[in-house]
C-alpha cells in the first residue's frame, strides 16, 4: 500500500494542510483563510478551538479531494505561529479559548520588568533578553492577571503542541519552542529551576521536551473519527514555523541567512552557538545548532494595511482589471527614486521586540504636498528593508560572515522589494522555490520518522 505523509502549517491568516506521496511530491492542498482578533489596543489573539475546528476539517476535505484514506497517511506533522500559551487540561479541553499570540504586546510590561533585574547570569542560560512575545511571559500574564487559568491549566502549550495534544493526548514541545519560552537553559535543553523562578512559573505546568523529528505518539481513537486519519498514522512533534521553514530554506549551512517577509518577518543566520548580543533573539533549530535572528511583527501585514486603508482606490481598480493587488502597488512604487524622496516609513504597527519595544508605534516621517501613493508604498518597502538591516549589521559585528541572503515567503514574490532589499542589504538576493517552506518542513521531518527518507538534510536538499 502506497504511504502518503501530511503536513500542516497554522498560521495567522491561514491554514494550509498539504498531502504528500512516498516521491515527496505534493499530492493534494487545503488551505483555509482565517483572521487576528485585536480585542484591546496591542493584544492579538485567536482561537484554539478554530484552529483544530479548520484543521480537522480541511484534513477530511484533503482525503475526499484525493481519494486518499486516512490508512494510506503514515505519518503527520504540523507547525505554527510560534510562542502562544495554550492553558490545557489532561482530560483535552482547553481552559480559555482566546489565545495570545506571538505578536501580542500585553506581557511587556512584564518583560521590562525582569529586563531591568536581568543579570549576565540569566542571559548566559537563557541566550535571550525577555520580550512579550516568549511563551514564559504570557504565562506569568496569565497567572498574574487571570489566577483561575493558570490554576486550572495542566499543561501551557504552543498552538502546534496544542494540535499534537489533540490528535494524541500526549504533550511534548521540541527545542525550537522550548528556546522561546525563556525557561530553557541553552546549555543543557532542559528546563532552568532558576528562569523558572525568575517567571514564577512550576515546571509542571510545562511539556517535556524532545526532537522535532521524534514520534509523539499516534492518532487517538477521537481525533481519527474528527480528521479521517488512521488509529495507526504517527505524529511527530513537529517546530516552530519559522524553523521549519528555516530547514527548507537550506539553514544549515554558514554564511546563509533567510530573510522570510509574511505576515511578520524574521531575518536569521547559522550558528553552532547563539550570538550573545542582547539586540537580537537565539532560538534553537529542528535540527542542530542556533539560528539567531531578528524580526518585525508587522512586515507583509504593514503592506496589507496599507493597501486596505490607504490604498482602496487602488486595490479595487486592480481587481476590477484581474490585476494582484500587490503587483499593482508594487508598479505604483517603481515609479518613485530609491529614497522615497525622503519618506520614512517605521514599520512597528504592532510594537515590537529586542530592536524596539511592545510600545513601539509604526509611523511615516516626512509627509509633504508632493507626496503620491507611491511614495508611501516605497518608503513601507524601503522601511521594512532598513529595519532588517539593522539585525545583519548585528551579525557581521559578531563575527559572522554573510555571503548571500535568501528570500522567502509573500514578500519574496514581486522583483520590486527584492531589488530594494538587495540594494540596502549590500548582499545578493536569491528567492527560494519553497513557497510553503513550512508545511513542506515538518512534512519532511515526518517522513524521516517513519523511514520513509533516511536523512533529513539531503531530504531538504532534493524537495
Amino acid at each position: 500500500m502506497k504511504r502518503y505523509i501530511i503536513g500542516a502549517d497554522i498560521g495567522t491568516q491561514s491554514i494550509k494542510v498539504h498531502l504528500y506521496d512516498e516521491e515527496l511530491k505534493l499530492a493534494g492542498a487545503v488551505s483555509k483563510e482565517q483572521y487576528v482578533d485585536t480585542p484591546r489596543p496591542m493584544w492579538m489573539t485567536q482561537r484554539a478551538s478554530s484552529w483544530w475546528s479548520l484543521l480537522t476539517e480541511s484534513i477530511r476535505e484533503l482525503l475526499l479531494n484525493t481519494g486518499i484514506s486516512g490508512a494510506q497517511v503514515a505519518a503527520f506533522g504540523c507547525c505554527a505561529h510560534m510562542h502562544g500559551a495554550v492553558p490545557v487540561r489532561l482530560d483535552g479541553s482547553v481552559v480559555q479559548d482566546d489565545i495570545q499570540l506571538y505578536s501580542d504586546k500585553r506581557g511587556g510590561y512584564l518583560a521590562d520588568q525582569i529586563a531591568e533585574e536581568m543579570t549576565d547570569e540569566l542571559y548566559h542560560i537563557s541566550a535571550n533578553m525577555p520580550t512579550s512575545s516568549w511563551h514564559g511571559i504570557k504565562i506569568k500574564w496569565l497567572k498574574e492577571n487571570d489566577p483561575d487559568v493558570y490554576d486550572k491549566a495542566d499543561k501551557f502549550l504552543t498552538p502546534k503542541d496544542f494540535i499534537n495534544f489533540k490528535m494524541t493526548g500526549a504533550a511534548c514541545t521540541d527545542y525550537s519552542e522550548a528556546a522561546g519560552v525563556f525557561a530553557m537553559d541553552q546549555n543543557t535543553g532542559e528546563w532552568s529551576d532558576r528562569l523558572l523562578d525568575v517567571l514564577d512559573i512550576g515546571k509542571e505546568k510545562l511539556p517535556h521536551i524532545q526532537k522535532a523529528y521524534d514520534i509523539v505518539g499516534t492518532v487517538s481513537e477521537q481525533a481519527a473519527s474528527e480528521t479521517g486519519l488512521s488509529t495507526k498514522t504517527a505524529v511527530i512533534t513537529g517546530g516552530g514555523d519559522m524553523l521549519s521553514m528555516l530547514y527548507v530554506s537550506g539553514m544549515h549551512k554558514k554564511g546563509t541567512v533567510v530573510d522570510i517577509t509574511g505576515t511578520g518577518g524574521i531575518i536569521c543566520g547559522y550558528t553552532e552557538l547563539p550570538v550573545m548580543d542582547r539586540r537580537i533573539m537565539n532560538l534553537r533549530h529542528v535540527l542542530d545548532g542556533w539560528v539567531p535572528f531578528g524580526n518585525i511583527d508587522a512586515a507583509g501585514v504593514s503592506f496589507r494595511f496599507l493597501r486596505d486603508n490607504l490604498c482602496k482606490k487602488e486595490r479595487d481598480e486592480a481587481r476590477g482589471r484581474g490585476i494582484d493587488d500587490y503587483a499593482y502597488l508594487c508598479a505604483l512604487a517603481e515609479k518613485i527614486p530609491a529614497g522615497s524622496s525622503g519618506l520614512y516609513f517605521l514599520p512597528y504597527l504592532m510594537g515590537e521586540r529586542t530592536m524596539g519595544s511592545a510600545d513601539s508605534r509604526g509611523c511615516y516621517i516626512g509627509m509633504s504636498m508632493d507626496k503620491e501613493i507611491g511614495h508611501f508604498i516605497r518608503a513601507l518597502l524601503e522601511g521594512v528593508a532598513l529595519e532588517f538591516k539593522r539585525t545583519l549589521d548585528v551579525f557581521e559585528g559578531s563575527g559572522n560572515s554573510i555571503d548571500a541572503v535568501y528570500h522567502s515567503g509573500g514578500g519574496a514574490k514581486g522583483d520590486l522589494w527584492n531589488q530594494i532589499k538587495a540594494d540596502i542589504y549590500e548582499k545578493p538576493i536569491y528567492t527560494l522555490q519553497a513557497d510553503e517552506g513550512g508545511v513542506l518542513g515538518v512534512s519532511l521531518m515526518a517522513a524521516y520518522a517513519v523511514g520513509i527518507i533516511g536523512d533529513l538534510v539531503e531530504g531538504a536538499t532534493r524537495s
